[in-house]
Order: C-alpha cells, then sequence, then structure tokens
C-alpha cells in the first residue's frame, strides 16, 4: 500500500512515461559514473533510446539531472507525508516509512539515493540543481517532525528535541542507503528494529 502511493507521487511528478524512464536509467548511470563522467549517450543506451530521443525531452545531461534533484526533493518530503496518513500508531508508521526506504529497488529509497547523488558530486553539479536541493532539503525534515512528536507524547519515542531526531533517522536513511548500494548479495543488512531502536523508549 505504501509504496502504490510512492509510485502514484512519482507519476504525478513526472507523468510522462517517457520522461519516468529516462530519469530512472540516468539515476543508475549518474550513480554508476557519477555526474562528470555520464553523457547523454550512456543515458540513452541504458534506456534503450537513442541520443536524439532523449534530446527531445531534455536538452542536456544538467537538465535531466536538476530534474532528477527536484524530484527527490519533492518525492522525499512526500514520502513522509503518505506515511503520517496511514493508520497505525506513530511508531508504525515511522516503521513502515523505514522498510519502505530500505527495500531494495524501492522508489522512496531512489528519492534519498537521488539526494546523495547530488551532494556527493556537489562541485560539479548544476547551480539549479544546489539551489533545489538548498531550498527543499529540510521539508522530509520538517513533515516527520510532527510523527516523532505524537509518538513521545503516547511515550513510543524518546524524549529530545523532535528536528535533532528527525535529523539523526534521515542521516541514518542516507548512510544506509549508501550501503545498499554497495552491498552484494553476501553482505548482511540491519533490520528495521536495529535502525530504529535509538528512537524508541525502553
Amino acid at each position: 500500500m505504501l509504496e502504490q502511493r510512492f509510485i502514484d507521487g512519482f507519476e504525478q511528478l513526472a507523468p510522462d512515461q517517457a520522461t519516468r524512464q529516462i530519469i530512472t536509467h540516468a539515476l543508475e548511470v549518474f550513480s554508476r559514473k557519477g555526474f562528470a563522467g555520464t553523457k547523454i549517450k550512456d543515458i540513452a543506451a541504458s534506456a534503450g533510446f537513442s541520443q536524439g530521443y532523449v534530446y527531445m525531452y531534455f536538452k542536456s545531461k544538467e537538465e535531466i539531472f536538476t530534474k532528477i534533484v527536484e524530484l527527490a526533493s519533492e518525492g522525499a518530503g512526500r514520502s513522509v507525508q503518505y506515511a503520517a496518513e496511514l493508520e497505525g500508531t506513530a511508531m508504525e508508521r515511522i516503521t513502515w516509512l523505514t522498510e519502505a526506504f530500505l527495500s531494495p529497488g524501492s522508489l522512496a529509497m531512489q528519492h534519498w539515493r537521488l539526494i546523495l547523488l547530488q551532494t556527493a558530486t556537489s562541485e560539479a553539479i548544476p547551480e539549479e540543481a544546489k539551489r533545489i536541493s538548498k531550498e527543499k532539503i529540510r521539508e522530509p525534515f520538517e513533515q516527520l517532525i510532527p510523527l516523532i512528536m505524537e509518538g513521545q507524547r503516547a511515550l513510543e519515542i524518546v524524549d529530545g528535541d523532535p528536528l535533532e531526531l528527525a535529523i539523526a533517522y534521515f542521516s541514518f536513511i542516507q548512510g544506509l542507503g549508501i550501503a545498499r548500494s554497495q552491498a552484494t548479495e553476501q553482505n548482511s543488512f540491519p533490520t528495521t528494529e536495529l535502525v530504529l531502536r535509538f528512537l524508541k523508549r525502553s
């Protein structure tokens, strides 16, 4: 259910199927080659399109990258918003959100991989992408704060500054996103329960 909400949200932000396909494959190529090493022909080949077809939708790799950052910034906040609208306790909703973020191949995880991508290559990326990221970076934290406060009132979540707890949460998610992208099938991966242990009141 939650994953379907992420899919619906992605389709609202990028309603054209070809655009979504280009963006999805561009993400993978940028992740492997970095911004500087990526060419339009690489993205086109990955998506199964000709370079000319990609240019019908985007003028340059800079425009593709900026669109990715825009989607990431919007999507990260929406992900938390979707989780907050579900039924259940605050901790249950944060648990569902975390499972969606950490699921391999999840659109929710892709939102954060995109943010990781642009921050990891901050000196090379387009200025417009930097501007969007700077404007939107607080949105997911601010969306999570009411859930944390609800959990604190219900004595589910530890005491502390809700903003600091939200920042800690997303720091863990980002770090695990890097670990997930580097992991092989043989590597063990932390469970959601372990990830959320710092938030739960004992």
